[in-house]
């Protein structure tokens, strides 16, 4: 059954209004975010999705939280899916298509700004449990190939090319990578990269 009202589901809405202004700050982008958690058990969460997962935003904008990731852990899958309220050109039909470009910008935004934000909340998070959380994130290929694509521009810090791909319409971000390569020093060595990484993103 869904603990909707408890004194959890409150505690948790107001980390999450934290953790969203913390990311509109950050990026300069709008959240949608519609102000609700829902934290529901495992088996609310199977009726809700046929895939597994410990947060989610749903299309009404509102998050959906699974009850045993309110320990540390709720910090990363909270920032993860504050990412995704920002995110622009996101809509179910472009996610359906391009879902490995979106969760890999998302989750490598998350990974590079939990530690401020956890600093600026003052929250001693177990980090062994959140990375443990990550290895069996099923979207890492994804992530380690968008790492590769943003490396062979190093003159770019990687939170910079990720904050562009975020404020880029979901369906166009494909073309815009590419063409971001286009701009460094060895485009032909870019365009092996990403030829060998590009297929692990659809």
């Amino acid at each position: 059954m869904a603990t909707d009202g408890s004194g959890t589901q409150d505690r948790v809405e107001d980390e999450a209004r934290q953790v969203v202004a913390f990311v509109e700050e950050m990026t300069g982008l709008r959240s949608r975010w519609n102000g609700t958690v829902r934290v529901v058990d495992a088996a609310t969460a199977a009726l809700l999705s046929p895939v597994p997962f410990l947060a989610k935003k749903e299309w009404g904008c509102g998050i959906t939280l699974l009850e045993t990731t309110t320990g540390d852990g709720r910090w990363r899958s909270l920032l993860h899916e504050a990412f995704h309220s920002v995110s622009v050109g996101l809509t179910q039909e472009s996610y359906n298509q391009f879902a490995p470009w979106e969760e890999a910008i998302v989750e490598s935004l998350q990974r590079l700004y939990r530690p401020a934000l956890l600093r600026s909340l003052s929250v001693d998070a177990d980090e062994s449990r959140i990375a443990a959380s990550e290895a069996a994130w099923r979207f890492n290929r994804a992530v380690d190939a968008l790492g590769r694509i943003a490396a062979e521009r190093p003159e770019v810090p990687a939170r910079e090319f990720l904050e562009q791909m975020l404020r880029t319409p979901l369906p166009d971000r494909p073309a815009l990578a590419f063409e971001w390569g286009r701009q460094g020093a060895s485009f032909d060595r870019f365009k092996r990269v990403y030829a060998a990484t590009s297929g692990l993103l659809r």
